[in-house]
């Protein structure tokens, strides 16, 4: 007999965060406490930086992102975790992120660079569920989210704090 699935059967916590190069490299350690093989999204889907509280949330789940139509979506990389064990995975991501500007003047295009090698907190929200991801046949037209969205059933979330240290002082 399987044991009920509980939301927080999967927990995640950041291991580390180091910068390499131009990129910012995270290990994350995941801890599955069911009875039975959980199944997780090990990959980046989004990343949001807030420079004003340098907070980065790095999103390994489609959960709220929707289709467009017309433009090819990637799935995401699915792995899994053995019952009553701990893995760890690595994340790579630039140290920055260029968008759109929201106050260049109408009718001009400019771009915001943020540079979230100085994010003091990053927060991580991971999608898993306790069966493996399969193509859903059903005619779902009017979901509007992605297949992995609607794969998902739970999220584990964690939260940690860096200091950033200055410049060495001689002596």
């Amino acid at each position: 007999m399987i044991d009920e699935i509980k939301p927080d059967n999967l927990k995640v916590s950041v291991k580390s965060m180091k910068p390499i190069d131009n990129e910012l490299k995270f290990m994350l350690r995941l801890s599955n406490q069911a009875k039975q093989a959980l199944h997780y999204i090990s990959d980046v889907r989004t990343t949001h930086y807030d420079p004003q509280s340098k907070t980065l949330t790095l999103c390994l789940s489609d959960d709220g992102r929707e289709v467009i139509p017309g433009v090819m979506s990637k799935l995401p990389e699915f792995r899994y975790i053995d019952p009553e064990s701990d893995t760890e995975i690595e994340l790579r991501i630039p140290n920055k992120i260029v968008k759109l500007s929201r106050s260049a003047p109408p009718g001009e295009l400019a771009f915001e660079t943020s540079k979230i090698s100085e994010a003091e907190k990053v927060v991580v929200e991971l999608a898993w569920a306790d069966v493996p991801y399969y193509k859903d046949t059903r005619d779902l037209k009017d979901d509007k989210r992605l297949p992995a969205a609607r794969w998902q059933q739970h999220k584990a979330t964690t939260s940690k704090s860096f200091r950033h240290r200055g410049p060495k002082k001689s002596k």
